[in-house]
């Protein structure tokens, strides 16, 4: 069920479909109509046409039969036996008009059951009459009806007539009748002779309708059988309806007729009377109903045929239409292997090559977008990664940078332990804790350096100094992992110009895919690191006794975002990575696995070049320890105060005068009273910092800038780095040796 307000919806089939069949049986109906009405028409026009004709033929031959029986008569009454008959009833005789009227009544007999009154006027006497209703009423009946005809042939004048007396219509013809020797005229004869059914009959033959006489609001006669006059008069004409009343139609025994009803005029005022002629239309309907039939049956098989064959042109057009939108709603469900088949030479076919061509281009969208987006994944899963390490990162260097200052004090206060008067014993205890402090601070110089972003640079990097950085990183998840490492180091290696980070990362995705590889291998894993050197090249082999790579994998180790680890445990961009930065260096990287015998990476490095940047290293032990100038005014600012604590009783120890604070603002309050020999300052602390300080003192007190010695516990970065060398300061590295502290001091002596 559609949901409210929602439009109803049409297949294209059916908006095509409906029309066209209305208008199918609109066309038809509507001709059947026209054609109906127009038969209905011209088959009335007919009938009407019929019954004037009819009534001009039944008028004429009443006519014509008055004029017939007017002649007859007229040779009749000159017979002798009229004669005599007539000179009879001119007497007053009894038995003589007894005797006249027995003439009268057998000449009836004579001439048919149609004449039905005979009448005979001679002289002054009342007419004789003869009728086959033989009672008074009769008689003085027929004697005042026919009074005009009988006045006229008594004077010598035949006339002709039609009357209706008794419910009854006569034709009437009146004749004189003359003496013997025909010099005077003896009386005069009236006929009157019934206009019957079979009268009617003849005359319906010559008219070819139906006729039916009226008398007394009565039918006296009809050609037709069980005429009913109410029925008549109920359907079409009413007792007191005027002659010539038009032609309208009307129903008797369930057969169809067109009525005409007139009167039949007479110039006897008593004469005339009133007909019906009906002209049945009745087979015409029937034509006409059969007509109809014929046509709305071929029209209905006509609209069948045409239905089925519009439907089957309609199916034929829209049947790529329904399979287009099949293919576009799968395809909408993302099945873009849908084809249409090209049906024809014309617009459907175009746009089934149009969808092809375009479902192609979907596919291929699809295929480049599934791939895309697969690569997207993977980036993705990588940036969350590299998110990750880079949190860890800071985790790490915050860590780092927090254990340097604590380490500072443990270094410190055991080489003042050193220097001390203590007990053999205590003294072993002593360097115990010095040395592995020194341990804990390369770990964690190390991590620091390597969690640090850093901007790419070239400097001179020694391989067994780079290789041993990292194993300090990842030496303790190779002594979990029961793997022994050994380290076949050539000494004396030439330096290589690179960056130191970028490198360390390289070996140290080696060494932690070694270490996975093996934990899951073997309980007794060994790697092995190596180094020397060609003419040109520096390198490290990296060995491990695993699984290997099996040799169609060989070549794909260094492809972007492929590993054979399983899903979440490697993301396949380290070897890529290495392999990337080995180009930037200009070096070369490869892999080597022999069946059974493990994997080796050889990594190659060209030699630097001789110059200042490719210097021999030196150690921080090559400079000599400067003389200590005494009575030193020495300021010593940092917010851990077990630095301001062992700082304080180094040069203290030593006779200098030392004052410290915990803050920026609160060292920027001293030199604002005090002048300072020298300003030790860590450089990185809450509030004013030590560089914010150093700008402080470079706007208010020069001098006092000048005297500053900076102090880390982080990393040195490349834009601290370019302050110290613009403004030739120095910076000592937490955590740091007594005589590390000396040999700052000293050296920012000396340059002043």
């Amino acid at each position: 069920m559609s949901e409210p307000g929602q439009k109803l919806r049409f297949s294209f089939q059916t908006k095509v479909l409906v029309p066209v069949l209305a208008a199918l049986v609109l066309l038809p109906a509507i001709t059947l109509w026209i054609v109906d009405r127009s038969i209905s028409a011209q088959m009335q026009e007919e009938a009407r046409h019929t019954l004037v004709t009819a009534e001009t033929v039944f008028k004429q031959t009443l006519d014509f039969r008055s004029r017939d029986l007017l002649t007859r008569f007229r040779n009749a009454v000159n017979e002798p036996n009229y004669r005599a008959i007539v000179q009879l009833a001119a007497s007053n005789d009894p038995l003589a008009r007894e005797t006249v009227s027995k003439f009268l009544l057998g000449q009836l007999d004579n001439y048919g059951d149609d004449f039905e009154a005979l009448l005979l006027a001679s002289g002054d006497n009342p007419p004789q009459v003869a009728t086959r209703h033989s009672n008074a009423g009769d008689t003085e009946g027929w004697t005042k009806i026919t009074a005009l005809l009988t006045r006229s042939a008594l004077q010598g004048e035949a006339a002709h007539g039609t009357l209706e007396y008794g419910g009854r219509v006569y034709l009437v013809v009146a004749v004189p009748v003359y003496n013997s020797d025909r010099t005077a005229q003896a009386g005069a004869l009236i006929i009157a002779s019934r206009i019957s059914e079979s009268v009617l009959q003849d005359l319906k033959s010559l008219t070819g309708a139906e006729i039916l006489l009226i008398a007394d609001n009565s039918i006296t006669a009809s050609s037709l059988h069980q005429v009913d006059l109410p029925g008549v008069r109920s359907g079409m004409l009413p007792p007191d309806a005027p002659s010539g009343t038009k032609i309208i139609p009307v129903e008797l025994h369930q057969e169809h007729y067109l009525a005409l009803n007139n009167r039949y005029e007479d110039r006897d005022p008593h004469g005339g009377f009133r007909y019906l002629l009906l002209s049945s239309y009745e087979q015409r309907l029937l034509e006409r109903d059969r007509n109809r039939t014929t046509l709305l049956g071929v029209s209905v098989v006509g609209i069948m045929l045409s239905g089925f064959l519009v439907w089957w042109l309609i199916r034929r057009i829209t049947h790529p239409l329904v399979e287009l939108r099949d293919n576009a709603e799968a395809v909408g469900r993302g099945d873009f292997t849908r084809r249409i088949t090209r049906f024809s030479n014309d617009e459907c076919g175009a746009v089934a090559v149009a969808f092809n061509g375009m479902t192609d281009n979907l596919q291929a969208s699809r295929a480049d977008l599934e791939k895309a987006v697969g690569s997207l994944k993977t980036a993705q899963s990588q940036l969350i990664q590299s998110e990750k390490l880079s949190a860890v990162g800071q985790f790490v260097a915050g860590v780092a940078h927090e254990l340097n200052n604590p380490l500072t004090s443990v270094i410190g206060f055991s080489d003042l332990l050193k220097h001390t008067d203590l007990d053999p014993k205590y003294q072993d205890y002593v360097d115990h804790i010095s040395k592995n402090a020194t341990r804990c601070h390369k770990i964690v110089n190390s991590l620091l350096g390597f969690s640090r972003q850093h901007e790419p640079e070239r400097k001179p990097v020694n391989v067994n100094e780079l290789a041993d950085a990292v194993i300090d990183i990842i030496g303790y998840d190779l002594r979990a992992s029961n793997i022994t490492l050994r380290k076949e180091y050539q000494p004396d290696l030439p330096a290589i110009l690179g960056d130191t980070h970028q490198l360390q990362q390289v070996v140290l995705n080696i060494l932690s895919n070694a270490r996975q590889a093996l934990d899951t291998f073997r309980r007794d894993g060994q790697i092995v690191l190596r180094t020397g050197c060609t003419e040109t090249h520096v390198w490290l082999r990296i060995q491990d006794n695993g699984p290997g790579i099996s040799k169609e994998n060989l070549s794909r180790i260094f492809d972007p975002f492929f590993t054979t680890k399983p899903q979440g445990k490697g993301t396949g961009l380290g070897l890529s990575l290495s392999y990337g930065i080995m180009q930037e260096h200009r070096g070369r990287i490869h892999a080597e696995s022999p069946p059974g015998a493990g994997t080796e990476f050889v990594l190659e490095l060209p030699i630097a070049e001789p110059g200042p940047a490719a210097a021999p290293l030196k150690s921080k032990s090559a400079h000599p320890l400067p003389a200590m100038t005494p009575s030193l005014y020495i300021l010593v600012i940092d917010d851990e105060e077990s630095i301001l604590h062992l700082t304080q009783e180094v040069l203290s120890a030593e006779g200098h005068q030392v004052e410290t604070a915990g803050s920026g603002l609160a060292a920027l309050e001293l030199i604002g009273r005090n002048r300072y020999d020298v300003i030790i300052c860590d450089w990185k602390m809450p509030g004013l910092s030590g560089i914010n300080l150093f700008q402080e003192l470079l706007v208010k007190d020069p001098a006092a800038a000048k005297r500053m010695l900076f102090m880390t516990g982080d990393v040195i970065k490349n834009t601290f780095q370019e302050f110290l060398q613009k403004h030739s300061r120095t910076c000592l590295s937490k955590p740091f040796a007594l005589r590390e502290f000396h040999l700052a001091i000293g050296r920012m002596l000396s340059a002043r």
